[in-house]
């Protein structure tokens, strides 16, 4: 490259779609326009409101006359002064009306409320005919949009404008001639005042970049960062003599370099700097391995953090590659499996040996994307769902290891030979066990879906961690979690990393966060994040080799695994900001904080400060409000990179028709320690829990106060429909059923059965049965597991007191079940009897007083949550956003009826009994029911049955 137009051309090179090449170098001309693009879009902070969509503003602007009306918006500009869109009709015509059709969701419709509407001949001589009065107006969702008539006014350019500094976003403009119906602006060439980040990419064409027409050159960053990368390699026994002198005489000529000297001088310099510091990158003694493992793909056509893992929404193209000799000039590409039909790869894991790579893949079926009953498998072929694969790093010997119509994707290998691997096959099983196991092995049984949303288009399928043996047999569930879990990786220790969605009666956007389990399902434990709401999720967690310290990726709810790169102490803390460092300060962590110009993904580390990355230089796509959900980003937005702890970002690798990703360097690797098993999977069906003292965490709450701990159990969405059953007092209640109770020494301790493979909350009750504190997680058991745990919501920090807990020195408790209603939970059967029997005398409105709240069957459900200031439903809703819970502050140790039955109201007296009815209704927040349909009730009443061994005789009722 001799001068800037040079530059500017080769940039148009990169990111533009040309035929992937066998041989697979990148020239110089693509490394030095990819640092010049780097220098412009990593420094984004700065110029938030500058969009890097790849869209000219006329792109944008037609999809205010595409003639598509979807309720959202079809254009968007940027917070501009005086905002307008205007569409060229092509000629003059005499003009009757002009329909608008304004964007209905997001609340945001009343900001066209003062649109003004101008016409001109020529593009030049505007004349303004009309301004709406202020009242806000609609469209598509009420089918009332705002139609202004214009009378055969002659015009050929039509343009509507807002008279103040705001955004400009609208569904639909028409333009109709007298006596017609026909929409004369469809398709007719549009413009606007600017572009915003929310302007929408076309995502059937690979973006395209550019640069300012003059770029910075910031040659003292560049040399900082290579000066600071000299001394991390030189740690690791680097010989940088050559590359350090060189960056230190630019140094010292960038200092002497006049003012006003010619921008060729500043690029000659600026350039030499940074091939000092690529050469510094590539002579790291940690790349100690020549080839890279990597995927292409197109990412899905759903945004989201759940979907993107359902074969249906994926877009074809790529495949699975090895990159050879990718640190010499000329490095090869290698495809492997190449015969499988066309489709979409993902989540690839080499084995220790380097010899066998797992990886996902399934087979792209045009038009699948758009059935509107996935929920029938009928209507989805088996491969259209993720299989995993296994095959030779030397391409041969290809298998697929999983069957049935399920999704199953990222495979990694455990230390003892077997995988372990995220799949939908978990199902609606109250229990996960042998016999489930057994029966999701035929092949297409129904599944659990997600609490939050869905439906027969969109149904949104739990996958949870399972394991199987290497040739694909002995499948069984690892988790018998009712909700997601995400991104797995093997820990030094043998043990797994992974995510997971833990919303148990809290908000469902942001509680992502990091888990580990043993091979076997046994000691399940939060590392990081339960109680972090920022960043939203913690994927693709890897431990770093040689430390203590985590990396991730932190990543958004309403987007595909992706976002900003962070280094967790888990030593620090298990929450909040204070156990991370932002290694990409630049990208802001997505959603919880904004939605970033640029982003990482599949970081793979090598150290505490260098990792091989995937980076896009365009913005972070992201899931839309329905009804045009999840738009997909570009398909060639993402290259592979070296990174540094320093922030230097160096080329690597990058199809510009198509994203490349999951760089994995191909090399042996320590194996870590099997794990003995200590699970008994065909064993008893039931495992042990042992509380040491569970006034450890409860400050404020004195002893001797907690007489008994509630067990309530979380059994998984049968239903794929949002908010559909209505299940009580938020829109996306989990199911419930209560266990029962079992006692708490005087000391504190308590020990008792619990049937294994079900997830399972824990309360600590008082002498009332009221909750004190209300454990905000799930819990599971492995058949002949025995777990314990310092106390209740104890310092993961505090090591147990030194002394034996009185639990332990018997047998543990039987489980004492609550009365009935409780298992199934069931308001009709828990609570109404008490009404019935105490308060409908006087509470129908049939019968008495209309005015009293009206206690019957009909409408006591309501009567009672609303009753009194907090009401039930109040602190369900208050406690559902705060996401935690505090101690002595129960749901029925607050509420204002006990204060009346305590101080007496009609001379009705409530006994024990039926006072516990009420308690248990409360604190399990006040669920009109606890199960989905009719087949998990029954399942719910199996269980019971099932788990007889494990229960006391319950006396009183």
């Amino acid at each position: 490259m001799k001068n800037l137009a040079n530059l500017l051309g080769v940039l148009a090179i990169l990111w533009s779609p040309a035929v992937a090449e066998t041989p697979a170098g990148i020239t110089c001309e693509q490394i030095e326009a990819d640092w010049l693009l780097q220098d412009y879009v990593r420094g984004l902070a700065a110029l938030p409101n500058v969009p890097l969509t790849g869209l000219s503003t006329a792109q944008d602007a037609a999809g205010g006359c595409d003639g598509f009306k979807t309720g959202t918006f079809g254009f968007h500009t940027s917070n501009d002064e005086s905002p307008w869109w205007q569409v060229d009709l092509g000629q003059v015509i005499a003009v009757d009306r002009v329909v608008v059709w304004n964007r209905c969701d997001g609340n945001v419709e009343a900001r066209a409320a003062r649109l003004k509407l101008f016409v001109s001949p020529d593009e030049t001589a505007w004349t303004e005919l009309y301004q709406h009065d202020g009242t806000p107006f609609l469209g598509q969702s009420d089918g009332k949009p705002l139609s202004i008539s214009l009378g055969g006014v002659e015009a050929r350019f039509i343009r509507v404008q807002l008279p103040e500094k705001t955004y400009l976003h609208l569904d639909e403009v028409e333009v109709f001639t007298a006596g017609s119906k026909e929409n004369v602006a469809i398709g007719k060439k549009a413009d606007q005042s600017s572009t915003s980040p929310w302007s929408k990419v076309d995502t059937a064409q690979p973006v395209k970049l550019a640069i300012p027409e003059k770029p910075a050159y910031p040659i003292d960053q560049v040399i900082e960062r290579g000066l600071r990368l000299a001394e991390s390699l030189r740690a690791l026994g680097a010989d940088l003599n050559p590359e350090e002198a060189g960056l230190r005489e630019v140094a010292d000529q960038s200092k002497a370099l006049a003012a006003d000297a010619p921008e060729a001088a500043r690029r000659e310099l600026y350039l030499r700097a940074r091939w000092a510091v690529r050469r510094m990158t590539l002579v790291n003694p940690l790349l100690d391995f020549d080839d890279l493992l990597l995927v292409k793909r197109v990412p899905g056509t759903f945004t989201h953090m759940s979907d993107q893992h359902y074969g249906w929404f994926s877009r074809p193209g790529g495949g699975l590659f090895v990159l050879q000799g990718f640190k010499t000039d000329q490095p090869r590409l290698r495809q492997l499996a190449a015969d499988l039909p066309p489709g979409s790869v993902q989540g690839p894991d080499l084995s220790c040996d380097a010899k066998r790579i797992l990886f996902a893949h399934c087979r792209h079926y045009p038009g699948l994307n758009d059935e509107p009953n996935k929920l029938d498998k009928n209507n989805v072929p088996e491969d259209a769902f993720y299989q995993l694969y296994e095959v030779g790093l030397d391409g041969s010997g290809l298998r697929r290891l999983t069957e049935g119509k399920y999704d199953s994707f990222d495979g990694r290998y455990l230390p003892d030979g077997r995988i372990v691997f995220l799949s939908t096959r978990r199902g609606q099983y109250v229990q996960c066990g042998p016999e489930s196991a057994a029966e999701a092995a035929a092949g297409a049984s129904p599944d659990c879906y997600v609490r939050c949303g869905g439906g027969p288009e969109r149904p949104v399928a739990v996958y949870t961690l399972h394991v199987m043996n290497a040739d694909g047999s002995a499948l069984r569930p690892l988790s018998p979690f009712e909700m997601f879990e995400w991104t797995p990786s093997v820990d030094h220790d043998g043990s797994i990393l992974y995510a997971r969605w833990d919303y148990v009666d809290r908000h469902n956007m942001p509680y992502m966060s990091l888990w580990s389990t043993l091979p076997d399902g046994t000691h399940t434990r939060a590392i990081y994040g339960n109680y972090t709401t920022n960043p939203h999720c913690v994927f693709e967690a890897r431990r770093i080799p040689g430390s203590s310290k985590i990396l991730f990726t932190a990543s958004a709810h309403h987007a595909q695994t992706s976002g900003s790169l962070v280094l967790l102490d888990p030593r620090v803390g298990a929450d909040g900001p204070e156990p991370l460092v932002r290694l990409t300060p630049e990208v802001e962590f997505p959603e919880s904080e904004g939605w970033p110009q640029t982003y990482f993904a599949s970081p793979y580390p090598l150290s505490e400060s260098h990792y091989l990355v995937a980076w896009s230089a365009s913005p972070l796509p992201r899931g839309t409000p329905r009804p045009q959900w999840g738009m997909p980003g570009p398909p060639n937005d993402l290259g592979v990179y070296l990174f540094d702890a320093f922030g230097n970002l160096n080329l690597i690798y990058r199809d510009p028709e198509i994203s490349s990703m999951y760089p994995l360097p191909i090399r042996p690797r320590p194996l870590p320690p099997a794990v003995s098993l200590a699970s008994e999977w065909e064993g008893d069906q039931e495992g042990t829990v042992v509380v040491s003292d569970v006034y450890q965490g409860l400050a404020g709450i004195a002893r001797g106060s907690v007489r008994t701990l509630r067990l309530v159990g979380v059994p998984p969405k049968t239903h794929p429909t949002m908010n559909s059953p209505l299940m009580g007092l938020t829109r996306d209640d989990p199911g419930k059923f209560v266990l029962g109770t079992v006692p708490v020494e005087a000391d504190g301790s308590a020990s008792f059965r619990v049937p294994s493979g079900i997830s399972f909350f824990v309360q600590a009750l008082d002498e009332q049965g009221m909750a004190v504190q209300t454990m905000r997680s799930a819990i599971y058991l492995q058949p002949g597991e025995r777990i314990s745990c310092v106390g209740c919501h104890e310092s993961r920090h505090t090591a147990p007191p030194n002394r034996l807990p009185a639990a332990v020195c018997r047998e543990p408790s039987k489980i004492t079940p609550d009365p009935d209603g409780s298992w199934p939970l069931d308001y009709q059967v828990l609570v109404q009897p008490v009404l019935d029997k105490h308060c409908v005398g006087c509470h129908d409105p049939n019968a008495k007083d209309a005015a009293l709240p009206d206690l019957t069957a009909k409408s006591s459900y309501d009567s009672l949550s609303k009753y009194g200031r907090p009401s039930l439903s109040d602190h369900v809703l208050a406690r559902y956003a705060e996401g935690r819970s505090a101690p002595g502050a129960g749901a029925a140790a607050t509420n204002p009826l006990w204060p009346l039955l305590d101080t007496g109201h009609h001379d009705v007296a409530i006994g024990p009994e039926d006072r516990q009815r009420l308690a248990t209704w409360m604190d399990t927040y006040g669920q009109r029911q606890g199960h989905f349909d009719q087949q998990q009730e029954e399942r719910l009443k199996r269980l019971r049955e099932a788990a007889a061994s494990l229960l006391a005789e319950r006396t009183g009722e």
